[in-house]
């Protein structure tokens, strides 16, 4: 995902609140939309300051704490030098006797 546009820029999302929420917590984002959807039918005032507040710790946390980018698989050079694991773990082991 390195060309993924931010939360807060793209034009599919309002805010990116559910989304973000559902990455931080592994929780899928359409559920909490219709957890929000439904709020809004008993406490609509309470349920949008939530969204909002959400919002902002959201944002200060993408902020604050930037996610660390992997490094891309064509830049990362794997050496295979044909062995299997086992051969691995017998060489590792008497190395370290």
């Amino acid at each position: 995902m390195p060309n993924q546009t931010p939360l807060f820029d793209r034009s599919d999302t309002l805010f990116g609140v559910c989304e973000g929420l559902g990455r931080d917590f592994g929780i899928h984002p359409n559920l909490l939309r219709i957890a929000f959807g439904v709020g809004l039918m008993w406490n609509p005032v309470f349920v949008i300051g939530t969204y909002v507040a959400l919002g902002v710790a959201v944002y200060a946390a993408r902020f604050l704490f930037p996610a660390v980018q992997p490094a891309s698989a064509s830049l990362v050079a794997v050496a295979d030098t044909g062995a299997s694991d086992d051969d691995r773990d017998v060489t590792e082991d008497r190395l370290a006797a």
